[in-house]
């Protein structure tokens, strides 16, 4: 009974134990079913697309990627739906259109490259750019009004806004089809005006939309002279006469800033008694209109404030300016007279800021030029050169020795070895040729000067001499010779003859000590006449820089400055006359020469007799280039009695001869009854030009400067 059992019990462990093992040899293929499944599902290829941003103004950009996986390759090939939707780049960087199509969301598609079928999308929606609806500049010196001028040196404020009053993003930008300097602008919209004005006064001003450079607005902006042009330190002198015909002149400097100044001056009144006053301090003011014509005057013997229209004003000029260094001046009477109590004219130059006390700014062989009366009161010139140490001292160990002067055609007189000094603020004092002189330094190359003999409380009647020295420009010491004179050459000078003021203008062709292509232009006393060279024309120069010209009649002696460059004696039997020689450039002169805006002054006598009466004019023009249009008004002092704002309009000009350097001008006047001032100038350069009045009314010689 048992044996059975035993072996049942045995065949039944027997199965139990084939069961396990099945179900262990199942295990592995159920779990490799398992595993077969999550397999597929890893390795099916995915794309996926993100574009930043997803709003974009028109023309700006979206940067778009493309994520793909479980494919070989990774590449994609872009594409945006639709014409006139934008383009994309095979970086992805999607660039929206000018404008916004009419459905304004856009779809980026990649497609893999490995797969063609497989592709992702992005919409982009694309908006318009924020219009400018407004651009306005405004005055922070005027309680931020909206202004379409800005003075010298002055800004504004401009802004770009859109219809709903909200700012716009803007870059900001200034033009001028004419060139020239047109100020600044700010990434802020603050525009700086230049000192000067550019050419033709007008400037553009653009705001250009940040998002799309389509989207813009301009506003032109007027730019006219204002008080900032004149600013720092200046040097200035006048000379002309008195009611009483004696000769009046003075010299000076001041320091300019805002519409205000203060400075020191020296004066020389002729006559008998002679009276002179040095060192005079003053305060002053001044004012510039658009035109670049303003009004000066000064307050002497006084450190109070002198502002325009200040009761203690006791001098008063009217000024036109050139340029931030230079304008020209004539003295003027009060406003509220038309009498002035002198008539003159000069200029102001701008001064170098110099080491004043150690006397260095002067150093070198210097070239001078002087003018006025005598004693007697008769015309006078002087010129000649004087050489400087540097240390104050004139003719001391100098080769050329001190230096040599001529007085009326007399010839060349050795000066004698002399000393000079020179304060902080720039005047000093000199003593040449027996006279002495107060002087003004401009810089290390120029000066100033006025005779200031004799000196109070003396009263003996003694001549009146005013003028420059200009520093020779040369690499040695005595390093002249005929080259000193080369090529086209103008010329000026004025003086006396007979009682009469007479003046001349010309040009020539200098070489090798001929003179050839002689033109020249003389009034004299209202008698306008232009005489001839001779065909034997000639010049010398010694190698310290004096030299003789010869053109027809006239004979002249001169110093060198520079080459073709000197100050000049007429040494012409009967005439006593000084003025200069200069380099011409840019000839001949044309029509289209003259473009732009110049400023001008002359001084010269009326026709009254005898001999004429003191007048000085300093104005504005304005030119097309033409030949024609010639417009401006100027300021004249006629003996004292002065006019304001006198009109010139529809004035001509003609080159002749054609292809010279010579040019003949007609200005009609608003004045009644009508008149009309006719010129002959020469251009030194084509903005510089020598000027003379050919009228029987009157004598007249001076300058026309560009402005701009």
């Amino acid at each position: 009974m048992l044996e059975p059992n035993f072996r049942l019990e045995s065949a039944k462990v027997r199965w139990e134990r084939f069961v396990w093992f099945v179900a262990l040899m199942a295990a592995p293929a159920i779990l490799n079913s398992c595993g077969s499944g999550s397999s597929t599902t890893a390795t099916t290829p995915t794309i996926t697309v993100s574009c930043v941003p997803a709003s974009v103004t028109v023309l700006g950009t979206s940067q778009c990627t493309a994520t793909v996986l479980n494919l070989s390759s990774t590449l994609v090939n872009w594409s945006v739906s639709g014409t006139g939707t934008g383009a994309i780049t095979a970086g992805g960087l999607y660039t929206a259109p000018a404008t916004v199509p009419t459905s304004n969301v856009v779809t980026i598609t990649a497609t893999s490259q490995a797969q063609s079928t497989l592709t992702a999308t992005q919409t982009i929606t694309l908006v318009p750019a924020t219009a400018i609806s407004t651009l306005i500049c405004v005055d922070p010196d005027n309680n931020n009004q909206p202004s379409s001028t800005v003075s010298s040196g002055n800004q504004l404020a401009c802004s770009a806004t859109a219809s709903g009053g909200a700012s716009v993003p803007v870059n900001w930008s200034v033009s001028s089809t004419l060139g020239g300097n047109i100020g600044s602008i700010s990434a802020q919209g603050n525009y700086a005006a230049p000192l000067v004005p550019p050419p033709g006064q007008k400037v553009t001003i653009t705001a250009t939309s940040q998002a799309v450079a389509t989207e813009k607005m301009s506003v032109t902006i007027t730019v006219n002279f204002g008080n900032k042009v004149l600013q720092g330190p200046y040097v200035f002198s006048t000379s002309g006469r008195l009611p009483s015909k004696a000769f009046w002149a003075r010299v000076g400097s001041f320091t300019a800033g805002g519409g205000a100044l203060k400075g020191t001056e020296d004066t020389n009144q002729g006559g008998t008694p002679n009276v002179v006053t040095t060192q005079r301090n003053f305060t002053g003011s001044y004012s510039i209109g658009t035109d670049g014509r303003g009004t000066l005057q000064f307050c002497e013997d006084t450190s109070s404030d002198c502002p325009q229209g200040s009761s203690s004003a006791t001098a008063f000029f009217r000024i036109v300016v050139i340029s931030p260094q230079q304008a020209q001046i004539i003295e003027f009477s009060s406003p509220s007279t038309a009498a002035a109590n002198n008539t003159a004219g000069g200029e102001i130059i701008s001064q170098n800021p110099l080491q004043f006390p150690n006397s260095g700014n002067l150093a070198g062989t210097y070239s001078f030029n002087f003018a006025g009366v005598s004693s007697g009161g008769t015309e006078e010139s002087v010129v000649g050169d004087f050489a400087a140490d540097g240390f104050g001292h004139i003719g001391a160990g100098s080769p050329t020795a001190p230096g040599q002067f001529e007085l009326n055609a007399a010839g060349p007189v050795p000066l004698l070895a002399t000393t000079y000094s020179i304060s902080s603020n720039g005047r000093g004092t000199m003593s040449l040729g027996g006279l002495t002189f107060s002087f003004y330094a401009v810089s290390a190359n120029r000066a100033k000067f006025i005779e200031i003999d004799p000196v109070p409380p003396l009263t003996t009647a003694s001549s009146v001499l005013v003028g420059d020295a200009f520093k020779q420009q040369t690499s040695s010491t005595c390093g002249w010779g005929q080259n000193a004179l080369n090529g086209a050459t103008v010329f000026e000078t004025s003086g006396a003859s007979a009682g009469v003021v007479v003046a001349d203008v010309g040009s020539f062709t200098a070489s090798s000590g001929g003179v050839t292509a002689v033109s020249m232009d003389q009034n004299s006393g209202g008698a306008y006449t232009q005489p001839a060279g001779s065909g034997t024309d000639n010049y010398t120069v010694d190698p310290c820089g004096r030299g003789t010209l010869s053109i027809g009649t006239h004979s002249y002696v001169f110093y060198v400055i520079s080459s073709s460059n000197a100050v000049l004696q007429e040494t012409t039997a009967g005439v006593i006359g000084h003025g200069f020689l200069a380099p011409s450039q840019g000839g001949p002169f044309v029509d289209s020469i003259l473009t732009g805006s110049y400023a001008f002054r002359f001084g010269g006598t009326d026709a009254a007799a005898p001999g004429g009466n003191r007048e000085d004019f300093v104005g504005q023009l304005t030119s097309s280039g033409s030949g024609t249009g010639l417009s401006g008004s100027f300021d004249l002092n006629d003996f004292g009695a002065t006019q304001t704002g006198i009109a010139i309009a529809n004035g001509t000009y003609l080159p002749v001869p054609a292809g010279t350097l010579r040019a003949a001008v007609a200005l009609p006047l608003a004045t009644s009854p009508a008149t009309t001032r006719n010129l002959v100038l020469y251009m030194v350069s084509p903005t510089l030009y020598y000027a003379l009045e050919t009228d029987a009314t009157g004598t007249a010689v001076g300058v026309i400067n560009n402005q701009f």
